[in-house]
């Protein structure tokens, strides 16, 4: 749930500070000069025992059952191409009498508490007015969110006036928008799906936002500075990554997908705050607790998750197996019918 965490903390930021308008004839990025070493992942080493065979039928989906109670889960990768293309036989055939689709947590804010916070908390998320967030970092570090920050041809004065982890973010959405890249597109596709099937769906949480967004003046300048490098380190990463990664998600081929996806480096940093890694220990526990009150009705429940969420150590199947609860391989074939 890592990853969506950040995606909340994002999408809140993003609701809180204005807006540029984005081109749609937008220049593409620089490619890098050199390739960026592959995503570094604590995968389990208990997982994956079985050889999956890769046949182009779809994302991978776990099985989890218990007495009457069917759980399938399906592990997401994001963000991915604006053009990815996948076959969706194995989520339908899941969807398929199930009495609900657990997704996502999701951030909460209104747009008056958007408003009210702005109106009294503005030095949350600005910069006072003499201070640049350029000239609050390492001069190395300074000149290197510069170049990617030209490369993407977006003026300075776009992030110059914002706390650092949000300028990092404001510059990583940036990039991701210039790439074709999108983290709500599975998402919004896996919605549609269960409306079509006529399954509820709902986020596995709700978190609020807004008081997590109200300590970021408390972050100390090494902080600063390391969320700044994360977000950079993160753009690198995705620039060479991304694509495949979504690819191989998109056939259900395991290697490739442990080979160029890893959660953000920024959900790391900005953990250095007692609350933000406090919501991070929350996001844990619940998508533990959603799997366990869906194996505690009877019926059948898609859950979905982040595939580091799902497959590092420490992750979800390695805490349902430690639970003693059985876990099918994965499977990319068509489910059979409800």
């Amino acid at each position: 749930m890592r990853s969506t965490v950040r995606r909340a903390l994002l999408a809140t930021a993003l609701f809180l500070i204005p807006a540029a308008t984005v081109a749609e004839d937008a220049p593409k990025p620089a490619a890098p000069a050199a390739a960026a070493n592959a995503p570094v992942q604590d995968w389990s080493k208990d997982i994956e025992t079985v050889v999956v065979t890769v046949d182009n039928r779809g994302p991978l989906i776990w099985h989890v059952q218990k007495g009457d109670s069917e759980l399938y889960i399906l592990g997401i990768v994001t963000p991915v191409p604006e053009t990815l293309e996948w076959r969706t036989g194995g989520v339908e055939a899941a969807l398929k009498g199930a009495s609900q689709l657990l997704l996502p947590p999701q951030a909460s804010v209104g747009l008056f508490e958007g408003v009210w916070f702005l109106m009294w908390n503005r030095d949350a998320i600005y910069l006072p007015s003499s201070t640049t967030m350029e000239s609050t970092l390492p001069a190395d570090l300074s000149a290197r969110f510069t170049k990617v920050r030209d490369s993407l041809h977006r003026d300075a004065d776009r992030y110059s006036d914002l706390r650092v982890p949000l300028a990092g973010l404001r510059l990583a959405g940036d990039f991701q928008k210039s790439a074709g890249l999108d983290y709500r597109k599975v998402s919004k596709m896996l919605d549609r799906l269960a409306s079509r099937a006529h399954v509820k769906s709902k986020p596995i949480a709700t978190y609020e936002a807004l008081p997590l967004v109200k300590q970021l003046p408390k972050m100390s300048p090494a902080a600063n500075a390391a969320c700044m490098k994360a977000a950079l380190d993160d753009i690198e990463v995705q620039r060479v990554h991304a694509e495949p990664a979504a690819e191989a998600w998109a056939v259900g081929d395991l290697d490739g997908i442990k080979a160029n996806y890893s959660d953000t480096r920024f959900e790391s940093c900005i953990q250095s705050m007692p609350s933000f890694s406090a919501l991070f220990d929350r996001a844990v526990r619940d998508s533990t607790n959603a799997a366990n009150a869906a194996l505690a009705r009877k019926g059948k429940t898609l859950m979905v998750v982040s595939m580091g969420e799902l497959l590092r150590r420490g992750g979800l199947l390695e805490r349902l197996r430690a639970e003693g609860v059985t876990v099918d391989p994965p499977s990319n074939q068509a489910l059979p019918p409800a």
